[in-house]
Order: C-alpha cells, then sequence, then structure tokens
C-alpha cells in the first residue's frame, strides 16, 4: 500500500469512526507523521498541523460553502441536499464578504470584552443554582445537570428565549448540525431537514412576538433592525437558530470534555482547586487538550497555494483543528495535559474572519464554573462509564456520570 493510500485510509478511519475517550489523537499522530499535508482522491486537502491550519484559515482566497459535500463519503439525493439546513445557510457560518460582514456587524457588540463582563453576576447565578441542585444527589450526569443547561441558559437570557422554551429546542439544535459531520449520511441530512423546519416555525413565530413586543435582548435586536441592517425573514430566522446553537454547543462540549479530563488527571484537578487563579490558564488548556470542535472547513474561492499545495476554485480544505492543537512544533509534551501550560493558545475557536464569535462568553463561562465546581465537591469521582457522542467534527459526551458526595 502507498504512503498516499494509507494516509487516505487513516483519513477515513479518522472521519468515520467513534472514538470514544480515547479521542482521535493517536490516528492525528499517526497522520502529522505520515502525511500532514494530504490530498485525497478526491481532491480534499487535509491539513493537521498547527501552522498549515492557521494559515488556511487566515486566507482569504478560502472561503465557506457546504465544505461536508466536498468529502462525498455518503450517497445524498440533490433535492434533501438543498432542503436540508437552507436557511441555516442563509447565516453568517456559511457566508462570505459582505455578506458575512452585514450578517456578523449586527450582533457581534452582544459578545464583545465589555458586555461578556456584564453578563458574568448572571452566569454566575446560573452556575450557583445549578451546583445548588447538585449537591441533593450523590450522582448526577453532569452532561444533564450542569454542561448543558448553564450554556443552554446563558444564550437563552441573551437572546431573550422563553424558559419554558430553551429544553425542548436545545436536541433540535443537535439534529440540525449534524450534517456538518464529513460523514454525514441521507438519514441525518434528514432529521437535520425536520428540525431546521420546526426550530425555523417556532423561531420565526417569537420573532413575530418581538417585533410586536420588543425588549432589551437579541432576538429583538434581530426582529427589529432597520436601515443597512434589515434581515431577509430566512436569513432573520436562521441566525436566530444559529445563535443559540453557538451558545451552547461548544460550551457543553468544552464543561463535558474538561471535566471528563480533570477526572483522568485528578493531580491537575487538584492543582486547580488549590489555584483557582488559574483558571483563566486552565480553560485554554482544557480547549487545547480535546476540543470541543475537532474540524473546520473551507471552500476555494480563488486560486492559491496552502502548505505547498496548488488549489482550484471549488476544492475543499479540511483543518483538524483537535489536530493542531497537539502538534509538537507548536507545543511542549503535547499529549499531556498541564493547567500551568505557558500560553496554550488552542486552535480550538477557529482563526481567521470566521473566529468564533461567542469564544469570549464560552471562555468565561468555564473559567467561572470549574474553580466553583472543584470546590464546591471536594471528592468528585467517575461513577459509571462516560458515554461520547459519534461523529468528529462536534466532539463532546452523551453522559458523564460523576460522583459529588
Amino acid at each position: 500500500m502507498s504512503a498516499a493510500t494509507s494516509a487516505d485510509a487513516l483519513l477515513l478511519e479518522i472521519l468515520l469512526r467513534d472514538h470514544g475517550a480515547a479521542g482521535p489523537y493517536q490516528a492525528y499522530r499517526r497522520l502529522r507523521d505520515e502525511q500532514p499535508v494530504l490530498m485525497t482522491d478526491s481532491g480534499v486537502l487535509v491539513l493537521s498541523r498547527y501552522a498549515d491550519c492557521d494559515a488556511a484559515l487566515r486566507n482569504r482566497c478560502l472561503g465557506k460553502a457546504d465544505e461536508s459535500l466536498g468529502f462525498r463519503l455518503s450517497q445524498v439525493p440533490e433535492e434533501l441536499q438543498r432542503r436540508a439546513m437552507h436557511r441555516f445557510r442563509r447565516t453568517m457560518l456559511f457566508q462570505n464578504p459582505p455578506d458575512h460582514t452585514r450578517l456578523r456587524r449586527l450582533v457581534t457588540d452582544a459578545f464583545n470584552t465589555q458586555h461578556v463582563a456584564e453578563m458574568r453576576s448572571s452566569v454566575i447565578t446560573w452556575i450557583d443554582r445549578l451546583l445548588d441542585d447538585m449537591a441533593a444527589a450523590d450522582d448526577v450526569d453532569i452532561i444533564t445537570a450542569l454542561a448543558l443547561p448553564l450554556p443552554v441558559n446563558v444564550i437563552g437570557d441573551l437572546l431573550g428565549l422563553p424558559a419554558g422554551d430553551r429544553a425542548a429546542a436545545a436536541p433540535l439544535i443537535r439534529d440540525l448540525v449534524a450534517p456538518l459531520e464529513p460523514s454525514a449520511d441521507a438519514a441525518a441530512i434528514s432529521r437535520a431537514a425536520e428540525a431546521e423546519d420546526l426550530l425555523a416555525n417556532h423561531f420565526g413565530q417569537l420573532l413575530d412576538e418581538k417585533r410586536r413586543h420588543p425588549k432589551d435582548d437579541l432576538l429583538s435586536r434581530l426582529a427589529s433592525a432597520r436601515g443597512q441592517d434589515i434581515l431577509e425573514e430566512d436569513e432573520c430566522i436562521g441566525t436566530a437558530i444559529l445563535l443559540f446553537a453557538a451558545g451552547f454547543e461548544t460550551t457543553t462540549n468544552l464543561i463535558g470534555n474538561g471535566l471528563a479530563a480533570l477526572l483522568r488527571h485528578p493531580q491537575q484537578l487538584e492543582t486547580l482547586r488549590d489555584h483557582p487563579g488559574l483558571a483563566a490558564n486552565a480553560v485554554e488548556e482544557l480547549l487545547r487538550y480535546d476540543a470541543p470542535v475537532q474540524t473546520n472547513g473551507r471552500t476555494v474561492l480563488q486560486p492559491t497555494v496552502i502548505a505547498g499545495v496548488s488549489l482550484e476554485p471549488g476544492q475543499v480544505v479540511l483543518t483538524l483543528l483537535g489536530s493542531a492543537n497537539r502538534d509538537p512544533d507548536r507545543y511542549i509534551e503535547p499529549e499531556a495535559l498541564d493547567l500551568k501550560r505557558h500560553k496554550p493558545a488552542p486552535m480550538s475557536f477557529g482563526s481567521g474572519i470566521h473566529f468564533c464569535l461567542g469564544a469570549q462568553l464560552a471562555r468565561m463561562e468555564g473559567q467561572e464554573l470549574f474553580p466553583r465546581l472543584v470546590s464546591r465537591f471536594q471528592n468528585l469521582s467517575p461513577a459509571g462509564d462516560p458515554t461520547w457522542r459519534s461523529g468528529l467534527s462536534f466532539r463532546g459526551l452523551q453522559s458523564l456520570p460523576v460522583r459529588v458526595r
């Protein structure tokens, strides 16, 4: 078997395998060693080193489209492709300038440093409330008790999403984003189409209500935009759904993956317990060590050269963020979890103009949560085997049983 064929087979294993607690990191290491710049048989360029991933995500000759379809790993009817996520594709996540600039400008100040700082007290209130609920039990599932409800309610407050709507909307988001996995099949894309229709109906009614009775929340801002900021209906609904999804999906995985890593490394957990001032650095290291988002795709818009490879418009570039975060050319002992690591600076939120809008909010939630969690519960320990979600792009847990008493 040639080196190229072997690397292609390894990539398919990375994309299609359920990696569980160990994650895809051993396979990433093999890919970096054998073929860190891999051109697949279908013309997809796969990058696994930090510098190459960063350069690609910053390259303005690359942009957004539906990169997951470029892998052609499963047969999906064209009509179903068009139906699924058709509103979601009108959002900034899939747009390039000038539309990306217009859509992002409307909401960006809600996620800037000053506004995130103003949200800190309400985030702490939610954390304390959820930790109080946990204290009444012996064992809890951290995902359902903490990792999901905390960011769902924080972003729900910011958006002005009624409290009673949040829990029901969250699982629909999981179905909606499934096609972002390169391995998504027709069944997953069909579920995504159904989920988007349900979410669009609900958010559309809510936005109509916000237009009639605007309040001081982000949905009211979207619904009431005027002039150059006014949104078409699909853009407005899609952006509302995107903000809700982005507000909890990454943070839920950060909390779950982060605590799972700390439980596997009790000395690091004790380090955080003894030195709560390490919280900001600890969150960066947890994001690096087991990234909530493992991949980020781009489509070539103009002829360019990436990592020495000449590319033409329409080709797909896949950056393996989780691999970049373990690149030995970037980090000393990258496979080790070290909350005192100097400037972890992970690639977990992407790079370039599509850098995650909610990164500061996610970081702040983690910085406030982790020290409180390990301080409040002195005997945190596993209470059973964790269950990991399938897929690679979004790496997270379905359940994380933990003993708190």
